[in-house]
């Protein structure tokens, strides 16, 4: 499968809270590695994603989820894949799951949709390259200030419902950006 950016914008975000579980991940992970995905699927066994988004403080549609991805450092071969859900701020913090603050600040926002053939790379693999170059061309750039974050984020009307249909998913992108000076 194949991607291609379908909607782009440039958001502000409010100050939010990510809540879930994370695994370490290689900044260079191998095609096949399924570190992320086996996180999702262990927590979808033993109920982890129907408490998360069961919360009272859940901050998206229900049934919507995130793959947050940060604890990036210049130089370093890994970062923090957290799969949760966005809740209020100051939410508090449920045992055995972790939790990342967002800052609020503007977001490059853009939509993947999966296609046939192979143009556009994976929708996964190549999220960040495809809001990369939107960004450049709206005139915005990347901004670390914020804790060099992205953030994939799985709508449950976009993503989820067609993944269960067996059809074509859209996969919304959050990467932090300001204005190029």
């Amino acid at each position: 499968m194949g991607a291609k950016l379908v909607e782009f914008s440039v958001e502000s975000f409010p100050k939010t809270r990510v809540i879930g579980k994370s695994v370490t991940v290689k900044t260079d992970i191998e095609f096949g590695d399924r570190t992320i995905e086996s996180l999702w699927e262990s927590m979808a066994q033993d109920g982890s994603l129907d408490f998360l988004t069961a919360l009272p403080e859940v901050a998206t549609p229900a049934g919507d989820t995130v793959g947050w991805m940060g604890d990036y450092h210049p130089g370093d071969a890994t970062f923090t894949y957290l799969a949760g859900v966005l809740v209020a701020p100051d939410t508090p913090i449920p045992a055995g799951y972790v939790y990342r603050d967002i800052e609020a600040c503007e977001m490059a926002v853009g939509w993947l949709q999966e296609t046939d053939g192979d143009e556009g790379g994976n929708i996964h693999a190549n999220a960040s390259e495809h809001i990369g170059k939107a960004v450049k061309e709206h005139g915005y750039e990347y901004d670390g200030s914020h804790g060099y974050i992205e953030m994939e984020y799985y709508s449950h009307e976009r993503y989820h419902i067609p993944e269960g249909r067996g059809e074509h998913v859209t996969l919304d992108f959050y990467s932090p950006c300001k204005k190029t000076e």
